[in-house]
C-alpha cells in the first residue's frame, strides 16, 4: 500500500503541475514540470526554515522512496529508451553513422577526462577537496548527453532531419557509453587494485559489444513473436516482457543495458513494425508514446523534487564550477571530434555553428542524477551530488529555455551542407 500511495502522489503532482503549466505558464512541458517541482520544493524549504510546517519532511520521505537511482537506473529506464528509439529512422542514422559514433564515443571520452581533471583542479583551487578518481567518476557520469532530456526538449525545437538524427543518435548511444565509462572509473575509484589500461579496454568492449549483441537477440525475439501474432494486447505484452527481461539480463551478463535496449528499439521500430498492418502498428505506437509521455513527465517532476534531499553544504561554489567546466569541456570535445571528421572527409558543415549547437543542446537529465546517487557513501559524494544537480538544472532550465531563441530554424538549416 505504501508503494501505491507513493506512486499515486507523484502521479498526482505530475498531473497538477502539467495542468498549471499548460493553463498558465505555457512552457515546454519538461521545463515547466521541473520549474514547478523545484519552486514547490523551495517554498516548502522556506516554510520549514520559518517553522511554519513539517511538509518538507513528508516530501523528503516521498523522494527517498522513489529515489532516481532505484526508479530510473534499475527500473523504468529500459521502457523510456525503448519508447524513444523505436521512432528513430535507422536510414538517417546510417547516413550520419560516423558523426554519431565519433560524438557518442570520442567526444564522450574526451569530455569525461577533461571534466574530471578540470573539476579536480578547480575545486582544489576553491578549497573544496575531491579525489582525482572521484573527479573522473563525475566526469564520466556528466559527460554524456541524456537521451530523455535531449529528445524531450530538442524534439520540440523543429530540427532538420539530419540534425535531429545526429542529436538523437548521439544522445541515445552516448548514454550507454557514459554508463560504461562510469562503471570503469568507479571500479578504479573504489577497487582495492587499480585496473590497468588493458582491463579497462576489455571491460569497455565487453559492455558495448555485449550490449549490441544482447539488443539484437532481444529484437529478434520480439520480431519473431510479433510478426506471428495479430492481437494488440499480445504485441504490447511481448514488447514489455522482452524489454524488461533483456535489461535485467544485461545486468546479470555485465553488459550495457542501455545500449542493448536502444539497439532493440531501433531494430523493432525499423524492421518489425513495418511488417505489421497499419491497424496493428497504430495502437502499439500509441501505447509506447503514452508510456514515454507519462514516464518522462514523472521523471522531470522527480528531478525538481530531488533538491529536497540534496546535502546542504557547499552547493553554490561546486555547482557553479561544474556548470562552467562542463560547458567548456563539451565545446572542446565536440569541436575536436567535428574537426577530425571534417579532415577525414566524413562531414561537411559549419563546424563552429554545429559545435555551438551541440554544446548548448547537450542537455543532461535524470540519468546523471541517478548515477550520482548510486555512488557509495563517502566524503566526495555530497560534492558530486551538488555538481550533478547544478549541471542538470542549468541544462534543463537555462539551456532548454534559450536554445530555440539562440538557434532559430533559419540558422539550423545552414549548419549541415
Amino acid at each position: 500500500m505504501q508503494t501505491l500511495l507513493t506512486v499515486a502522489a507523484i502521479l498526482g503532482l505530475t498531473a497538477l503541475f502539467s495542468y498549471i503549466n499548460e493553463r498558465f505558464l505555457h512552457l515546454q512541458q519538461t521545463i515547466g514540470l521541473v520549474l514547478l517541482a523545484l519552486c514547490a520544493t523551495l517554498a516548502l524549504m522556506v516554510l520549514n526554515g520559518l517553522g511554519l510546517g513539517a511538509w518538507l519532511a513528508d516530501e523528503q520521505a516521498l523522494v527517498t522512496r522513489l529515489s532516481l537511482d532505484d526508479t530510473l537506473l534499475n527500473g523504468v529506464l529500459c521502457f523510456m529508451l525503448f519508447a524513444g528509439s523505436i521512432n528513430v529512422d535507422i536510414r538517417t542514422l546510417r547516413e550520419e553513422r560516423w558523426v554519431i559514433l565519433t560524438l557518442a564515443i570520442g567526444a564522450t571520452l574526451i569530455a569525461a577526462v577533461l571534466i574530471g581533471l578540470a573539476v579536480y583542479w578547480a575545486l582544489g583551487a576553491a578549497g573544496v577537496g575531491i579525489g582525482l578518481m572521484m573527479a573522473l567518476v563525475f566526469g564520466a557520469l556528466i559527460s554524456p548527453t541524456d537521451p530523455i532530456a535531449a529528445l524531450a526538449i530538442l524534439g520540440k525545437v523543429g530540427l532538420p532531419p539530419r540534425l535531429e538524427a545526429i542529436i538523437s543518435g548521439e544522445s541515445l548511444f552516448n548514454d550507454g557509453v557514459g554508463v560504461v565509462i562510469f562503471t570503469i572509473f568507479l571500479a578504479a575509484a573504489v577497487g582495492s587494485q587499480q585496473p590497468i589500461l588493458a582491463d579497462a579496454v576489455v571491460m569497455f568492449l565487453r559492455e558495448v559489444l555485449g550490449g549490441v549483441g544482447l539488443g539484437l537477440a532481444a529484437a529478434a525475439t520480439i520480431h519473431h513473436l510479433m510478426t506471428r501474432t495479430s492481437d494488440y494486447g499480445t504485441h504490447v505484452l511481448i514488447s514489455l516482457a522482452v524489454v524488461s527481461l533483456g535489461y535485467g539480463l544485461a545486468e546479470t551478463l555485465e553488459v550495457s543495458g542501455p545500449i542493448a535496449i536502444v539497439v532493440t528499439g531501433l531494430v523493432v521500430g525499423n524492421f518489425s513494425l513495418p511488417r505489421l498492418t497499419e491497424q496493428q502498428r497504430a495502437p502499439f505506437g500509441t501505447f509506447w508514446r503514452a508510456i514515454d509521455e507519462v514516464l518522462n513527465a514523472m521523471l522531470f517532476v522527480l528531478i525538481g523534487l530531488h533538491v529536497a534531499i540534496m546535502p546542504s553544504e557547499g552547493l553554490p561554489p561546486s555547482a557553479t564550477i561544474a556548470v562552467l567546466v562542463c560547458l567548456v569541456a563539451r565545446w572542446i570535445s565536440v569541436n575536436l571530434s567535428l574537426n577530425a571528421l571534417s579532415v577525414a572527409g566524413a562531414l561537411k558543415a559549419d563546424r563552429l555553428g554545429l559545435t555551438n549547437l551541440l554544446t548548448w543542446g547537450g542537455l543532461r537529465g535524470g540519468l546523471a542524477i541517478a548515477m550520482a546517487m548510486s555512488l557509495p557513501d563517502g566524503p566526495d559524494k555530497p560534492v558530486i551530488l551538488h555538481m550533478t544537480y547544478g549541471v542538470v538544472m542549468f541544462s534543463i532550465i537555462v539551456q532548454g529555455l534559450s536554445i530555440a531563441r539562440l538557434f532559430p530554424a533559419g540558422r539550423l538549416s545552414r549548419l549541415l551542407r
